[in-house]
């Protein structure tokens, strides 16, 4: 079976459809299309160890994708350590997750 972003994950737990996990997973959705879109990357390329580089996404192309998340979920995400350190496109769209499920708590809150 081939690892693809759209595939369900696990909480640290191992539990799974949990709201928290649902929502993760519905915005991970949101975020590949953004890729997609944003970056103009073929969906079928987006494997979770795919690196920025070697999906040919440049800068510019990363500025898209963050310009879009603020613009569609409310939440500014800078380019920081963390999210330059990320390795992979999982890492750097698990960041993104967890930034605007941070948001979302604050403003719930």
């Amino acid at each position: 079976m081939t690892e693809t972003l759209d595939s369900p994950t696990r909480t640290e737990r191992g539990e799974m459809n949990s709201p928290s996990t649902t929502d993760r997973v519905a915005i991970q959705e949101q975020l590949i299309d953004l890729f997609v879109s944003d970056g103009m990357i073929d969906r079928s390329a987006m494997k979770p160890n795919a690196t920025l580089d070697s999906l040919g996404i440049q800068s510019v192309d990363i500025m898209m994708v963050l310009m879009s998340v603020e613009e569609k979920f409310g939440v500014y995400v800078p380019i920081d350590e963390k999210l330059a350190e990320t390795k992979n496109l999982q890492g750097f769209i698990d960041h993104l997750i967890d930034r605007i499920v941070a948001e979302r708590k604050t403003s719930a809150g």
